[in-house]
């Protein structure tokens, strides 16, 4: 099941509120990345525990918005007006101050392997993001109640060094279909700002992308059967014909026994098709 939460560009140092119809500007700012279910470690290095902000399930949707009456409707039925949930924001300038602190201890503790993917992140958040970037939190099943365990994650990512804290991490990062660049990054949801850069993929293949069969070994079966004909093919087959015809003619007349005579007859066509398929061989 989807549960997406996104790390997206603003102009605004808050969420967008549908209240002020803030939505319909609020895209086209800046990059977006996008994770599932959780928030990716690269994501917790930019913001500080002060940054955790509250916004009203209500205002997810523009109050003008004739396409999201429905799923406002919804929204009043499943949260009160006043419902909120807890999400992170900060000025880029404070998330490249933090990125660039934390960078040698969080390289430290998942892998020197992993240092131009989070380097990479760093020049992206640089040119990616607009003024301000947003975690948005509204996509979680729990996001009401998510508030200790957003502290929580906040307050892990100055104590890396707590194998504790960071195992889980590094036991998924070990797997081969694994993806790291989606497990610490996210992956970019914005097409004027694709994320990771293809020169990063080449370093970070994605596992689930199957890489192209090679050729050679065992050859199609339409390339077999579209292999040419020489005159000597019809000349062998009739002579198999003939030959199993003979044997099964002699057999009859010499023992005049149907049953004999048929099994010589499916003898002879067995041996002398097997015979056939050696002396033609493959061609190319």
């Amino acid at each position: 099941m989807s549960h997406p939460v996104y790390l997206s560009s603003s102009h605004l140092p808050r969420m967008p509120e549908g209240s002020r119809n803030e939505w319909r500007g609020f895209f086209g700012h800046g990059g977006e990345l996008e994770a599932n279910a959780f928030f990716p470690l690269f994501w917790r290095a930019l913001f500080g525990e002060g940054d955790i902000r509250h916004a009203r399930f209500i205002d997810s949707y523009d109050i003008d918005d004739e396409d999201s009456a429905i799923e406002r409707e919804e929204c009043l039925e499943d949260f009160s007006a006043d419902a909120a949930y807890p999400y992170l924001v900060t000025d880029k300038a404070s998330a490249l101050t933090r990125l660039a602190a934390r960078r040698e201890a969080v390289v430290a503790a998942i892998g020197e392997r992993y240092r131009p993917l989070y380097e990479s992140f760093e020049a992206w958040t640089a040119q990616g993001f607009a003024d301000y970037i947003l975690l948005r939190t509204e996509g979680l099943p729990d996001a009401a109640d998510a508030e200790p365990w957003l502290r929580a994650e906040q307050a892990s990512i100055d104590r890396l060094d707590d194998s504790s804290l960071i195992g889980n991490l590094m036991s998924d990062l070990s797997r081969h279909d694994t993806d790291p660049v989606w497990r610490l990054a996210g992956i970019g949801a914005s097409p004027d700002n694709p994320w990771p850069p293809p020169e990063l993929r080449r370093l970070f293949p994605d596992p689930r992308q199957r890489k192209p069969r090679k050729e050679g070994g065992a050859q199609p079966a339409e390339k077999l059967r579209s292999r040419p004909k020489s005159w000597i093919d019809p000349v062998l087959e009739w002579l198999a014909v003939a030959l199993s015809a003979a044997a099964t003619l002699g057999t009859y007349f010499s023992t005049r026994s149907m049953w004999l005579a048929l099994l010589v007859f499916l003898c002879a066509a067995f041996a002398l098709g097997f015979g056939i398929v050696k002396l033609r061989g493959p061609r190319s």
